[in-house]
């Protein structure tokens, strides 16, 4: 299905009943808009694990971002976190999503916790998923060494330096399959990839830092991280928790697992269904 969000078309898709009987009841189900990482990214790397759990007890809405997957790739010049975030918010206002809990992956994160400080209305609680508030190539490149090896971390770095489209090919030949330690290769296959969109981010957009925002936030927030983490590093992570109010945040932090969490340790999934089902400013929320 498709939306127009600030003239661009956006692919959506939904799995999930909003409402499920109950006695002589139709109860109201929670509402999940998965974000997806990248940028380049699409919708499809969580249709294999969280999304069909949490489809089990809550409406998903999954959601190409503009850019990326079956959404209108547009043009260099919105391929932005201002931008994403806007499209998110309109996107969210266009299909009556009232208050739903965001769950974003690295970059799908950062427009998470951006939409929950500028727009707090809009968000009922967060879960953020290997993401970090800032990114330090020298941090990633010493998690691709310990990993990989040094011709890891090299390759790594020549990427960084120079995120061209043959770099890249490279570090996902070399890098990429370091993500996880559970590779799949028909996840990777099946992503509609925007490698334009990755290059650009890469060469424009990565000096972000959204720490002062991130203090802003006003909703309850569950972090996920992996300690193996190449990407989103879990020293990056453990910044953007110190940057959340401490009130509001839970951190937990997995050994032995990789970027986007859930592949290397399933029982994260088991965690996020609590924080969904829990009502909202509930300890019950962190259990």
């Amino acid at each position: 299905m498709k939306v127009v969000v600030q003239g661009v078309e956006l692919f959506f898709d939904v799995d999930g009943a909003k409402l499920a009987p109950a006695g002589a009841w139709m109860r109201d189900r929670p509402t999940v808009l998965l974000l997806h990482t990248g940028p380049g990214v699409d919708h499809s790397v969580y249709k294999d694990h969280i999304g069909p759990a949490l489809a089990q007890v809550a409406q998903v809405v999954y959601l190409d971002l503009r850019g990326a997957g079956r959404s209108d790739w547009s043009d260099s010049a919105h391929w932005t976190l201002d931008t994403w975030v806007e499209d998110v918010r309109e996107f969210c206002e266009m299909l009556e999503l009232e208050r739903p809990i965001i769950l974003g992956t690295s970059l799908g994160g950062l427009i998470g916790i951006l939409l929950a400080a500028r727009h707090p209305e809009r968000v009922d609680r967060l879960v953020l998923v290997s993401t970090v508030a800032r990114y330090i190539h020298t941090r990633a490149i010493t998690v691709f060494d310990r990993l990989g090896g040094p011709a890891a971390g090299e390759v790594a770095a020549r990427y960084f330096a120079d995120p061209s489209a043959a770099a890249f090919a490279e570090f996902l030949r070399v890098c990429v399959p370091l993500y996880t330690r559970n590779p799949d290769p028909d996840t990777v296959a099946r992503i509609e990839m925007n490698l334009e969109l990755t290059a650009y981010w890469d060469r424009n957009e990565r000096a972000f830092d959204i720490r002062e925002e991130a203090a802003l936030v006003t909703c309850q927030t569950l972090v996920l991280a992996g300690e193996d983490d190449p990407s989103t590093t879990i020293v990056g992570t453990e910044e953007l928790v110190a940057a959340l109010p401490a009130e509001l945040t839970r951190f937990h932090r997995f050994a032995n697992a990789g970027h986007g969490v859930f592949r290397d340790a399933p029982e994260a999934i088991g965690l996020v269904r609590e924080f969904v089902l829990a009502e909202p400013g509930s300890p019950a929320a962190y259990s």
